[in-house]
């Protein structure tokens, strides 16, 4: 059987919303990011993480290639709030992905980034 410890619900524990269509990744702000840049230099940019969509690493007499690939969209801001979509929504789908190896960008692509 397990036992669960009491819990205090008059902790100081706040909520904050989340406004969604500020954390949208415009043209400028892509545009910022260069290639040579680490993750953290892109994600101090962007603000949040990205998605790891893939990673692979290869090794060779030289050493080590790490790659990865990552993306930020419009459905990582409403992954938990489905009716944050709505038709009148002046950009429904948004994404960038960046690819890095050994932790430097190698090349950027976008998709339907708003001016």
């Amino acid at each position: 059987m397990f036992k669960i410890p009491h819990q205090n619900p008059q902790g100081n524990m706040q909520i904050q919303q989340k406004d969604s269509r500020s954390n949208q990744i415009n043209q400028d702000l892509y545009n910022s990011i260069s290639t040579g840049m680490t993750y953290a230099e892109v994600r101090a940019i962007i603000g949040w993480d990205g998605v790891l969509i893939y990673q692979n690493e290869i090794n060779f007499a030289g050493g080590k290639i790490r790659e990865k690939i990552y993306q930020w969209n419009n459905y990582d801001i409403y992954s938990t709030d489905n009716e944050s979509q709505t038709v009148d929504d002046p950009n429904p789908y948004w994404s960038i992905t960046l690819q890095f190896q050994n932790d430097i960008l190698i090349h950027k692509a976008s998709f339907n980034l708003n001016p």
